[in-house]
């Protein structure tokens, strides 16, 4: 069993005993406190934990200047280091997101500014929205500029990240010079050697790996925790190099991040990346592999004949219902109409019967059902009659399909998640009962259960997105004719939007 070293006395001891623990010492230092089991130095640490405060800051200058900054690890050997230029104007939830992307971190855990160069995070400390969220009080960091507190060159700043791993960034004022349009964007000046590998264990343990690699990784000198060599190099990011660094990357992915586009559901409806970014475990794989798939987030091109195919549908409907059709007395379109639809769709080609009577027909009660949720007919009094929306672009096919596409999802809760899911498994190629599974796992993960299960199953996830894959599915090609090349492509059309040219 793992015993404790002594533990220090002295306060100012107490920080680097914690950090020299190994794995195993620091896993019997959690079961200790979380028993209570633990007195005696470790009680110290309560001195160090005043509350926090507001900051009393300076006034922002009238005109803001361009910062040359440098950013490096505390503990690095040799030093990881960053120099790059930020506008000063630049509020402090801004400059993390430019300080993990510099530094190649991958805004994993949670983070903290402090003013000064602080050697402790139970100094004060700039408050986040989850700090709030949990109760802290003090100074909001997207309210504070980066010139409110850095003034002059020499001037310091504390970045902290991942309060597990204890990453500590020491940030110092390098110089002050005007700030014009042409130099208004970030840039990184130079620095040496990569950021250390996510969950490494800290800098004790990221110095152990890097030492490692730099030997040439010797099968038989493994650090913990790995098993074998193997087992490291398939932890490791892709193509680890401990002293690599460019820093046109690093301007490069500061510019990507600026613009959000390093989230993995950056440039879809806002509905499915709230889904997403709900997600944990296999369906959070699942989904963040759909968005790669997804590729770049540009609006879709459809040609003249995929929109004449799309448009198909409900222009059948729309010519067949013309200006307003009475309903029979049980509410269904009349035999006429119901079998002009059943031609102009083409049905008639698989349909066996007459397709004459809507009760009997249920291709076409699901085709003017949905074109009732999509906005294209109403019902009133008796008659069902085209909206506004369908009269203005009933002669347009391309803007007929892009306001259909817009329009999806169709349903609400479980359907409309169900139909969010299912139309980017569409738009990344997934389809079948393998897209039913993952949407299924993505739908519980997400907390929906049916029928008091402890899931949802994939028949129930086919059911709640039914009537949106229906919808798509009769503009590519109909039920026994779908072309899955279309399908996928206008499942992208919804997500990315469709281009005005062709």
């Amino acid at each position: 069993m793992t015993e404790m070293r002594p533990v220090p006395t002295d306060p100012a001891a107490l920080k680097t005993w914690v950090a020299n623990l190994s794995r195993d010492e620091l896993k019997v230092l959690t079961q200790q406190v979380s028993s209570g089991a633990l007195t005696g130095g470790l009680g110290l640490l309560g001195d160090l934990a005043p509350g926090n405060r507001e900051f009393d800051l300076a006034t922002p200058p009238d005109e803001p200047s361009l910062f040359t900054l440098t950013l490096e690890l505390r503990g690095s050997t040799p030093r990881i280091w960053r120099r790059l230029d930020l506008p000063g104007d630049l509020t402090l939830d801004v400059v993390h997101t430019l300080f993990q992307a510099v530094m190649g971190w991958t805004d994993s855990h949670l983070h903290r500014f402090q003013p000064g160069d602080g050697q402790s995070y139970n100094q004060p400390y700039f408050v986040t929205e989850f700090d709030e969220d949990e109760g802290d009080e003090g100074t909001r960091e997207d309210g504070v500029r980066l010139d409110q507190v850095l003034r002059t060159p020499g001037d310091r700043l504390t970045y902290l990240y991942d309060f597990g791993d204890g990453w500590e960034h020491r940030v110092t004022l390098d110089s002050v010079v005007p700030l014009t349009p042409g130099n208004r964007e970030p840039v990184c000046l130079g620095g040496a050697r990569a950021c250390p590998p996510e969950d490494v264990g800290g800098i004790h343990g990221y110095q152990e790996i890097a030492a490692w690699l730099r030997t040439g990784a010797p099968a038989n000198d493994v650090p913990e925790p790995f098993e074998d060599a193997d087992h490291a190099h398939g932890w490791l990011p892709v193509d680890y190099d401990a002293d690599a660094f460019d820093a046109a990357e690093a301007t490069a992915a500061m510019q990507l991040w600026v613009r959000g586009e390093h989230r993995p559901w950056h440039g879809v409806p806002e509905p499915l990346a709230n889904l997403v970014q709900g997600l944990r475990g296999q369906g959070w794989v699942d989904a963040t592999a759909w968005l790669t798939a997804l590729g770049p987030r540009a609006a879709v091109g459809l040609d003249e004949e995929d929109v004449r195919r799309a448009g198909r549908p409900w222009l059948a409907v729309l010519d067949a219902v013309g200006a307003g059709t009475k309903l029979t007395t049980a509410g269904y379109l009349p035999p006429g109409v119901v079998a002009q639809i059943a031609q102009s769709t083409g049905m008639t080609d698989w349909w066996i019967g007459k397709a004459n009577r809507e009760d009997l027909t249920w291709p076409v009660a699901a085709l003017r059902e949905n074109a009732q949720h999509l906005g294209l007919l109403r019902k009133a009094k008796g008659t069902l009659a085209p909206t506004a929306r369908a009269r203005a672009v009933r002669g347009h096919p391309r803007e007929l399909v892009a306001t259909v596409l817009q329009r999806l999802p169709l349903g609400k809760g479980f359907a409309a998640d169900a139909g969010w899911l299912l139309l980017l498994g569409l738009a990344a190629g997934d389809g079948g009962a393998a897209l039913d599974e993952r949407v299924a796992q993505m739908l519980t993960e997400r907390g929906w259960r049916t029928h008091g299960s402890s899931g949802v199953s994939a028949s129930d996830a086919r059911r709640g997105s039914r009537v949106t894959l229906g919808a798509l599915e009769s503009m590519a090609g109909g039920h026994r004719a779908v072309d899955a090349a279309l399908l996928t492509r206008l499942a992208r059309a919804t997500l990315l939007g469709v281009t005005n040219n062709q």
